[in-house]
């Protein structure tokens, strides 16, 4: 039951591209997020056993990131872009992926709620984008450190 109040409570408190301060996330957010279609056809390859609920959202994000694998987090592997489960992965060696240049997508952050805050407010999270559904977790150079909450875009 509090996962849907949660669900209600980022609808109401969530921005669009609008409340956005970053450019990166802004452009994000314009040219994917909220795009009525892709600027290109993503093509990203996925685990076999990833949740297509977000895949779409997700494949395009990826791509706009010039990112081609998502993989799914394993100790000791190096990946461009990996898919962690709160529940079931360290929060240490997922956040210790960031300082290499690994995107992290979380999935499900408001299941567990506690574990991502942490993640969140870890200082190698630089630019942490949350869409409810799943999270995006990365360490940007240059960039002073910045979490948005977006709407989910329902119509995709």
């Amino acid at each position: 039951m509090w996962y849907y109040w949660a669900l209600v409570k980022h609808f109401l408190t969530a921005n669009s591209r609008h409340g956005t301060h970053s450019p990166f996330v802004y452009r994000l957010a314009e040219q994917v997020i909220y795009a009525k279609k892709p600027p290109v056809e993503p093509e990203v390859i996925f685990p076999t056993y990833f949740p297509w609920r977000y895949g779409s959202l997700l494949a395009a994000v990826l791509s706009s990131l010039e990112l081609q694998e998502l993989q799914v987090f394993e100790a000791g592997k190096q990946a461009d872009a990996v898919w962690v489960d709160l529940h079931q992965v360290s929060t240490k060696f997922s956040l210790s992926l960031l300082e290499h240049g690994t995107v992290i997508i979380v999935h499900e952050p408001h299941k567990a709620t506690r574990l991502w805050n942490n993640m969140v407010a870890d200082h190698r999270v630089v630019v942490s984008v949350d869409l409810f559904h799943f999270g995006i977790l990365m360490h940007r150079e240059g960039q002073r450190k910045e979490h948005f909450v977006l709407r989910y875009p329902y119509c995709r």
